[in-house]
């Protein structure tokens, strides 16, 4: 009887240690994902290069 309820206790342990990986994996992707949009594709050093590029 007390050991069925420690191995479902490990279960329910282990349940939630694998949710928090999956959480913190999430949300490492999501933040490695809003980093690659912040960065712009390129900087703009002076208005002439713009004009150049429309050319």
């Amino acid at each position: 009887m007390q050991t069925d309820a420690v191995e479902r206790a490990l279960a329910e342990v282990a349940a939630c240690r694998a949710l928090r990986e999956k959480q913190q994996a999430h949300r490492a992707e999501f933040q490695r994902k809003l980093e690659a949009v912040a960065k712009p594709l390129y900087v703009l050093k002076s208005k002439r290069q713009l004009e150049l590029r429309l050319q």
